[in-house]
């Protein structure tokens, strides 16, 4: 993750049906791992138009949980949010404390 200049790395997870999508921002959030559903980004493709977003530090962890659910999912990405986009998903996906 860079904190510099504006640029965000996320964890994308993409699915295959939205149910699955809400479904596993659900199970993250109850679990009290931050995660939230955007529009699917123009760059990965997917059969659902929306995509989980989270810390890479939480990968293993939101994966441990969706496996645990049967929560299906078609794949998992590395993305960086550059300006405007990087310090939103960065605001979003803060911990509680985390000052900027």
């Amino acid at each position: 993750m860079a904190d510099g200049g504006g640029s965000f790395a996320v964890t994308v997870f993409t699915f295959p049906s939205t149910h699955y999508a809400l479904k596993a921002e659900k199970i993250c959030q109850e679990a009290g791992v931050k995660a939230l559903l955007i529009p699917l980004p123009r760059d990965i493709r997917a059969d659902c138009g929306l995509a989980l977003i989270l810390r890479p530090a939480m990968r293993l962890r939101a994966e441990e949980l969706l496996k645990g659910q049967d929560v299906r999912w078609d794949g998992v990405h590395q993305l960086a949010g550059e300006g405007r986009q990087g310090r939103m998903w960065k605001n979003l996906l803060a911990d509680p404390g985390e000052g900027e």
